[in-house]
């Protein structure tokens, strides 16, 4: 084997596949993380490239503009992009869900007091005679699933999401800050952004995912449209590459080394403590709630990486519901490419039978 080739699936590849993938500091960009740090990208023939970005507006841009080949997404942007919804219309698709949970509603640590002995029903009252309206809440994008729990959980308080709040648009890491500072009463948001408020004691936690919409599609890989239309055996293979990272992740047994990677490598600017709160466990609620991190955050148990139709189905059903898509408009189009997973899926099954499972 000459330098600069692997071997993979018993094919020799050039490693010379340059991939450059898009992504935000949360939790869940771990799969990707993993996949860099563990050589993973490597071991499949790529020579990847992760790009930070400040927020999913860039993203989206970089992705309409091909300045990304692939990066991680919101679980709604595969239809804004192919809809034209607010957005140049691009023919993206995706063929893999990072992860599935992850998300929690917090509070200014303000409201703690009023309402920590009411019971759920009575929150909106409260809420709406204590501090008038409109309330202003943080979302990182209208065509996120935490824009999609918020909405739930606002309606299940008894407030009007349409009247009652003002939504401002924040990127992740901001929203923290914002709550500190007092300009947001409360912020639906991916990890590590919720454990930062409760640590700072500026905040407190009131929903997670588990409450809301139990293993609801979280994060996508999005691929641009030369991977959709061009470069298919590029696809799987990264595809493949991500349900070993995916599943490295998600064992209880690499839950303490995956904070450590992500903290000591810098992806996440955070203390340890931070990360291990969500990742490992219990994740504090309130109440003497805890949730355990195997739960918190799915990587790969229970088929989560399949984009398969169920998934995608609940993504167009919370469009339709908060005004974002007309069901007319989809005319049974699906963005969610299952034939691209199958045959990574198959890829990375015929390798396990020959090789040891990767450890690191």
């Amino acid at each position: 084997m000459k330098r600069g080739e692997v071997t993979q699936g018993g094919r020799t590849l050039r490693i010379g596949s340059k991939i450059t993938v898009g992504y935000i500091p949360l939790i869940d960009c771990a799969p990707l993380v993993v996949a860099l740090e563990m050589g993973l990208f490597k071991k499949w023939g790529f020579d990847v490239q992760l790009s930070p970005e400040p927020g999913w507006a860039t993203i989206r841009g970089k992705i309409v503009y091909e300045e990304l080949d692939f990066a991680q997404a919101v679980c709604g942007l595969p239809l804004v992009l192919n809809y034209g919804l607010k957005s140049i219309p691009c023919r993206c698709s995706t063929a893999f869900v990072l992860n599935l949970n992850g998300n929690a509603i917090t509070l200014s640590k303000k409201y703690s007091s009023i309402l920590e002995n009411e019971s759920l029903e009575n929150y909106g009252r409260i809420l709406k005679a204590t501090s008038g309206l409109p309330l202003l809440f943080g979302v990182a994008s209208t065509f996120s699933s935490h824009y999609f729990l918020l909405r739930r959980w606002l309606q299940k308080i008894g407030l009007n999401p349409q009247k009652d709040i003002r939504f401002v648009p924040l990127p992740p890491p901001q929203m923290p800050i914002h709550l500190k500072e007092g300009f947001i009463d409360g912020f639906c948001v991916g990890e590590p952004w919720n454990s930062v408020s409760l640590f700072e004691k500026t905040g407190y936690c009131v929903a997670t995912s588990l409450d809301l919409a139990p293993r609801h599609p979280e994060k996508v890989l999005l691929a641009n449209a030369k991977y959709k239309e061009r470069k298919r055996e590029e696809h799987i293979r990264i595809v493949g590459c991500l349900i070993e990272a995916c599943q490295w992740a998600d064992s209880p047994l690499n839950r303490q080394a995956l904070a450590e990677m992500l903290h000591y490598g810098g992806w996440i600017a955070q203390p340890l403590e931070v990360l291990q709160h969500s990742l490992i466990g219990p994740f504090r609620m309130g109440k003497n709630i805890f949730i355990p991190g195997q739960a918190f955050h799915v990587f790969s148990q229970g088929n989560a990486n399949s984009p398969s139709k169920e998934k995608e189905q609940w993504i167009v059903n919370e469009m339709v519901d908060a005004g974002l898509l007309k069901r007319e408009e989809r005319k049974n189009r699906s963005f969610f490419d299952t034939e691209i997973y199958k045959q990574a899926e198959k890829i990375v099954a015929q390798q396990k039978a020959n090789t040891l499972p990767i450890s690191i």
